[in-house]
């Protein structure tokens, strides 16, 4: 059975991923047309979707496009309390209070951060804003703070 022009672009966005760290839908828009694929942004956005691909970061911090389940060697940080495991990650501390929580991230790092939390679309989370080096999450009234901490894990300690 032939492949559908859909499923090669799947795999072609998969082998770029997997061969290259790219860090904007634009390179990545760019690499698609150099392997012969004309599409918009709002497409790929779909694809992302369709295959889960997240903005994740790197041990420098740094954030590239990843395939799930792609494991990243990581440096070993002796960390204790609520946050440890979030701290390679670049979540550096979380307080509640009342329906918002606020995080603490590396400076330059809340938006990718805020981006990656609004996408998985957590239970409780009502949204996200961002600013340099802190994200302000907004929660819904009956939110779990247990069940939002664990979707963080989830997400932040892959």
């Amino acid at each position: 059975m032939e492949k559908t022009h859909k499923q090669l672009r799947h795999e072609t966005i998969a082998r770029i991923l997997d061969s290259s760290s790219i860090d904007s839908q634009e390179e990545l828009l760019q690499r698609l047309a150099e392997e012969g694929f004309e599409l918009t942004q709002a497409t790929l956005s779909r694809d992302f979707r369709e295959m889960k691909i997240a903005k994740t970061p790197d041990n420098a911090g740094n954030y590239f496009y990843r395939l799930p389940g792609v494991q990243l060697s990581q440096t070993r940080m002796v960390k204790q309390g609520l946050m440890s495991p979030f701290i390679r990650h670049g979540l550096l501390g979380i307080d509640f209070s009342g329906q918002m929580a606020v995080i603490k991230v590396p400076a330059g790092y809340a938006k990718g951060i805020a981006c990656d939390i609004d996408a998985n679309n957590i239970k409780g989370v009502m949204g996200t804003i961002a600013g340099h080096d802190t994200v302000l999450m907004i929660l819904n009234e009956n939110a779990e703070r247990s069940e939002i901490l664990n979707a963080l894990k989830l997400i932040f300690d892959s």
